[in-house]
């Protein structure tokens, strides 16, 4: 057992974590913003700190007396009013959160980046861990945050950080209460709006093995090492992805038309453009739809090899998930 700390424990991913974290007996203390909305820890014996990635003195009161720190938080959006909010969060904020720990004297660190860190193979094949990053045409201020504060977390390692990364791929699953990018997938194909398709592939992985990757890391995981948190069979085009979501959901008439990219694309800059005259969030942006086109196919190899990575079939994530948006009342 151990006193651990975890950020972002209300999201989709730190949520099952956190639960991870209590049935093996770890003592939780959860670091929440002020006003955030705490109802995801519902019925969990965590200990409740406020802190925000921003204000530096409130992360050194989080962290102290912690023996292990789960970083999950982070801003996930295809747009923002401010530019620089990504940058903020995800690279200042993630430097000042490993600053702390390490002052603070805690032993192990998983820190949460992306597979968007890396780079993508293209023609159908798989990166790793160690494919350098080549998303200049798609890096939206998002992937830019990520990739910048994979390389910083990891150099500073040599300053004596001891810490593990973790990249997840496209997580499905139960809990998705935002609902995040895959669920709103899921639920637009609920309601009958995924009749059309597009070029480009995932790397879907369910939830709860990114969560017991984070787990596995903490117990298993080399310091300065990264990890790709995906499953082999979870490599699908958008249109294989699409069909499977509407086969197990019982939906007829799903990825039945293709979108030609260049047509996604000139939509894009549409409502990007739009979006700027009104100051309202666009449903996608250009460098979003470059990257949504993209095959971005990651090998669990070294996950499944080194920490024991789970590999549940997609089709049983998607099912929980279709089975938990319709029993919480969202479709």
């Amino acid at each position: 057992m151990s006193k651990v700390l975890i950020t972002g424990a209300t999201g989709f991913i730190g949520n099952h974590v956190t639960r991870l974290c209590l049935e093996k007996g770890d003592d939780v203390r959860v670091m929440v913003m002020p006003g955030e909305d705490r109802s995801p820890l519902n019925g969990m014996d965590v200990e409740f700190v406020e802190g925000n990635l921003l204000d530096l003195p409130s992360l050194s009161r989080a962290v102290q007396g912690v023996e292990q720190l789960y970083h999950l938080a982070a801003l996930f959006a295809i747009w923002t009013k401010d530019p620089d909010l990504h940058y903020k969060i995800n690279i200042d904020g993630a430097r000042a959160m490993m600053l702390a720990a390490r002052d603070a004297g805690v032993q192990k660190i998983v820190f949460t980046s992306s597979v968007a860190a890396i780079g993508i193979v293209g023609n159908g094949g798989w990166a790793t861990e160690e494919t350098p990053f080549n998303g200049w045409a798609w890096g939206s201020e998002y992937i830019m945050s990520k990739f910048i504060s994979h390389q910083m977390v990891k150099g500073m390692v040599s300053d004596g950080l001891p810490v593990t990364m973790v990249m997840p791929g496209l997580p499905f699953g139960p809990g998705d209460r935002a609902p995040t990018p895959t669920g709103t997938m899921i639920l637009r194909t609920l309601k009958g709006q995924m009749k059309n398709y597009w070029d480009g592939g995932v790397c879907a992985v369910d939830v709860r093995d990114v969560a017991a990757g984070h787990v596995l890391a903490m117990e298993k995981g080399r310091i300065g090492q990264s990890y790709a948190l995906t499953n082999k069979g979870g490599n699908m085009t958008n249109k294989e992805i699409l069909t499977l979501i509407g086969n197990v959901a019982g939906v007829v008439n799903v990825a039945k038309n293709e979108v030609a990219g260049k047509t996604m694309l000139r939509v894009a800059r549409v409502v990007e453009a739009w979006s700027k005259l009104t100051g309202m969030a666009p449903m996608t942006t250009y460098k979003n739809t470059v990257y949504v086109l993209q095959h971005g196919y990651v090998d669990s190899s070294k996950a499944i090899e080194e920490l024991g990575l789970p590999q549940t079939p997609i089709e049983t994530a998607v099912a929980d998930s279709v089975k938990w948006f319709r029993d919480n009342g969202y479709a």
